[in-house]
């Protein structure tokens, strides 16, 4: 589909980047090594020295494998760390070049008026805005393996590069190149590892970070942009939304309860209400307006009526007083939702807190219409508009939070509730139409399963403890405060009936003849199979009176769909056929019935869990798929690089709202042929049928991933608080999408990016020129191709070999390693057939020269880590070789930048 909007930003010639690329990353490296100099001393510079230019000569080079192998746990500990802030130094290096080439090109500029362009080009009103919904929301999946301090750190010294874009004068330039050394060696004395397991807390607190210092700003700076270009300065709709995971996914997580829910409410409360009433003070400052000269409405007198301002000199200002009342109850209100006054308060406020947010909304409309009536529209300004229009968008809540639970947890939690309440009923044996009708029965009374004279497994009692903190939420912060209550491994349509009768249970849903539900249940569909029957289920639930009443006279019925676990179930190519036919499906059966669809999309930072750019993503989905509404997950490593600065922010979240608003209102293509169609699925159950060949028929390929690549070590880091696998089995059904995904990274074979292309063309017996045909017919599958290049142009079957040879002792170790180098290759033949290409990436020189560099930068460390691991797998249990191999690890997942 060729769109009218722009989405990728303007780039320079590929040589005017590459100069700058080479200028900030040889900088950084010259200040590296002035830091390593000055605080470790000539031996240690000397040692990382040999190993950078035995590395810059050739990262395979035998003398590069000699130097390593005689290394000392120490001495390797040194070069892992070295090579680590390299990678950091060189990517920081990449971004500002890349910052510098966006403000040569305007391209911030063309950015940030994507909606209003998008607008313009689809020759649409604003009133287009109104049934927009973008929601991209936090996750705490462990892949982000930088510790805070890091990536403060390296914030820093990416604004002190910035400055440096400029001509400066030589004293302020040699100032700025002192603070650089001084940042630069605070990296290096920064711990790069954690010592303990990250909690749920800490990753509330991390991701709070981000959004405090730059999503919330960029959101804010948003709104005020739309309103001023779009509605000449009037309100717009509450189009763009922040979600989050955090404190509220359960699923295969005993750490996340009901105390971590009231703590991550608590803490976005804390952020969202410091901010309010920050505004509020600088409009207090802004306002001193003393009725002698300009009058104002009665509401507005009333404000300031019940403002308690002992101070004589602002008897006469009543916006003044309004706002010291407003900000008062601003203040008491965090009082009760965060536990202390906002930051900018002298003491507790006597005032009484708002129920709602509504009621602080009013009240700033008070002070706008006064304004109105008093002086003219134009005495408003940008920041009482805008804070409206926030206010609207984030509530008292900020991040509406999700909860997720697995379908099997819901099934054992009925079970018992059901066998307590005394019912001679074992739940568990029921068929599917019996457990369906069981539970239809039980919504279709008031009567409670739940006793509190009963005796409860764990399990349960920990879940209704949630639940009920769940209901103490919506008492305290509103209805909106919750998202959905995702469904993992929905299979049937008891899975999606189970958690309503939970939900009952503490009157967040309430049955008889006029059901109701204040959370709404999204099914989250994982694997192929899940996929292909998801449409099914969706229609059974639209189709019982109970949902019909439930979703309202509006409806809207939201569905989950993974790209991780249905990657790790059948590859690569089915799983982004499963996705987008199962959305196809979706769309249809909600249309059949007049009930609009709001797609949730699980995806990951990498290309095997659904990664790439997301704008792109969202303008390849199918047609009549996205319908103004979207979710998207954002997790690990990418929060900090999509939303780690401001600028940064505002783009990419300008730029998806841009490509829903396009996708939606755009005239899509004709339909692809049935041919096509046929083509593609034959594409995919062929790669599907490759795919699985490998992975769960071949004999010994659960023991060659576990020796080939460093699984055992990623396992035993501290990046996330969630287990990395559902239970202490090896198999691979067992382990968590991410920590698959990120070995195979670490390894360098990318292998879920790719695996089981070349195969499904050979048993669907497709041509290069029918697949041509098809990435011109499909959005979708021009996208696939164009992101499994990227994953094919990132892996190196030389460094993978290697790792390979770890598993000399696996049984049929090197033919799999031929396998996956044959399909390989095949594959990197096929992508540059079909594209025309000669070298993967060249009709993207940037992205091109940005994957080199990565490789160049860690490369070196691969090699480090492979020494590392041999000894490692030859016995070796030295602690400081153990902090080593995960010093390579955190190195490595830097450089690349995309784990899990």
């Amino acid at each position: 589909m060729a769109s009218p909007l722009t989405l990728r930003v303007p780039r320079s010639g590929p040589g005017q980047t590459s100069r700058h690329v080479r200028t900030n990353v040889r900088l950084l490296d010259d200040v590296l090594s002035e830091a390593i100099r000055y605080l470790d001393g000539e031996d240690a510079a000397t040692l990382v020295e040999g190993a950078r230019k035995a590395a810059s000569e050739g990262g395979d080079a035998p003398h590069l494998d000699f130097l390593f192998s005689a290394v000392k746990p120490d001495e390797a500990m040194l070069l892992a760390r070295a090579f680590a802030c390299h990678s950091m130094l060189a990517n920081i290096g990449e971004d500002v070049a890349g910052r510098r080439r966006e403000a040569e090109s305007e391209g911030l500029q063309g950015a940030a008026r994507t909606v209003a362009g998008a607008l313009e080009a689809l020759d649409l009103k604003a009133d287009a805005l109104d049934a927009l919904n973008v929601v991209p929301v936090l996750t705490a999946h462990p892949t982000e393996v930088r510790r805070r301090a890091l990536v403060d750190r390296e914030a820093e010294i990416s604004r002190l590069m910035a400055l440096r874009r400029h001509s400066l004068p030589p004293d302020l330039d040699a100032r700025i190149r002192e603070s650089l050394f001084r940042e630069v060696a605070l990296l290096w004395r920064t711990r790069l590892h954690r010592p303990e397991k990250i909690t749920v807390a800490d990753e509330i607190r991390n991701a709070l970070s981000i959004v405090r210092t730059s999503m919330l700003p960029a959101l804010v700076e948003l709104y005020e942009t739309w309103s001023e270009r779009i509605t000449d300065g009037g309100d717009v709709p509450s189009m763009l939304r922040l979600g989050s995971w955090l404190g509220g996914d359960r699923d295969g997580h005993p750490g996340v309860t009901g105390e971590t829910m009231r703590l991550a409410l608590k803490s976005q409360s804390r952020v969202i209400l410091d901010f309010y009433a920050g505004e509020v003070r600088k409009l207090w400052s802004d306002l001193a307006i003393s009725d002698a000269y300009e009058g104002a409405t009665d509401a507005l007198k009333a404000l300031a009526t019940a403002a308690h301002d002992p101070s004589p000199h602002r008897f006469d200002e009543p916006y003044r007083l309004a706002l010291e009342y407003v900000f008062d109850r601003l203040s008491a209100t965090a009082q009760r939702l965060a536990g202390q006054p906002v930051s900018y308060a002298l003491g507790p406020s006597g005032e009484p807190p708002y129920d709602a947010p509504d009621a602080f909304v009013a009240d700033l409309e008070t002070v706008r219409n006064s304004l109105i009536q008093h002086g003219g529209a134009r005495l408003i300004g940008a920041r009482l508009n805008t804070l409206l229009q926030v206010a609207r968008a984030c509530g008292f809540h900020m991040l509406a939070l999700d909860m997720r639970q697995n379908a099997d947890v819901h099934e054992r939690l009925v079970a018992e509730l059901i066998q307590q309440s005394g019912q001679e009923v074992d739940y568990l044996s029921l068929s599917e139409d019996e457990k369906v009708a069981l539970l239809l029965g039980e919504m279709a009374h008031q009567r409670p399963l739940r006793s509190p004279f009963a005796q409860y497994s764990e399990e349960t009692t920990r879940e209704l403890d949630t639940l009920e903190a769940a209901a103490e939420a919506v008492k305290l912060y509103g209805p909106k405060v919750f998202g959905a209550y995702v469904v993992s491994k929905t299979a049937t349509l008891s899975d999606m009936l189970e958690p309503l009768v939970l939900l009952a249970q503490v009157g967040l849903m309430r049955g008889g003849a006029e059901p109701t539900a204040t959370v709404r249940v999204s099914p989250l569909l994982e694997t192929i199979e899940d996929l292909e029957h998801g449409p099914d289920i969706l229609g059974q639930w639209l189709d019982l009176p109970l949902a019909k009443a439930i979703l309202g006279e509006k409806p809207i019925q939201e569905v989950m769909v993974g790209y991780s676990d249905s990657n790790k179930d059948g590859g690569y190519v089915a799983s982004r056929r499963g996705v987008a036919r199962a959305a196809t499906a979706l769309a249809r059966t909600c249309d059949a019935r007049g009930v609009g669809l709001q797609i949730f999309h699980g995806r990951g930072g990498s290309v095997g869990r659904g990664g790439g750019p997301a704008a792109e993503a969202v303008l390849a989905q199918p047609p009549h798929t996205v319908q103004g509404r979207l979710r998207m997950t954002e997790q690990g490593e990418m929060i900090a690089r999509r939303y780690g600065d401001q600028p940064t922010a505002r783009r990419n979240l300008e730029s998806l709202v841009a490509a829903v608003l396009t996708s939606t209102r755009q005239e899509p293509d004709p339909e692809p042929s049935d041919a096509s169609k046929a083509a593609m699925d034959a594409l995919a159950a062929g790669s599907f049928g490759a795919y699985r060949k490998l992975v769960y028929e071949t004999p010994g390929f659960t023991d060659f991933f576990w020796a080939a690549t460093p699984i055992s070590e990623i396992v035993q880091l501290n990046i996330g608080s969630r287990p990395a696998s559902r239970t202490a089995s090896r198999r691979i059904e067992d382990l968590r999408a991410i920590p698959w995904v990120f070995s195979w990274s670490q390894a360098r074979f990318m292998l879920p990016g790719w695996f089981g292309f070349a195969g499904g063309v050979e048993r669907a017996g497709l041509s290069v020129q029918q697949l041509s045909d098809l990435s011109v017919a499909y959005d979708f599958f021009a996208a696939l191709l164009s992101n499994m290049e990227l994953a094919l142009a990132q892996s190196d079957m030389g460094i993978a070999a290697r790792y390979a040879k770890l598993a000399a002792d696996v049984e049929g170790g090197q033919a799999i390693m031929d396998a996956i180098r044959a399909e390989h290759d095949r594959a990197v033949e096929l992508a540059l057939a079909i594209r025309g290409g000669t070298r993967l990436l060249d009709d993207r020189p940037d992205l091109q020269e940005s994957v080199e560099l990565a490789a160049k930068a860690v490369d070196p460390l691969n090699h480090l880590q492979l020494e590392l691991l041999s000894r490692r797998r030859r016995g070796d249990e030295d602690e400081e070789l153990r902090l080593a191999i995960q010093l390579t690890v955190a190195g490595v997942a830097a450089g690349l930048r995309n784990t899990g």
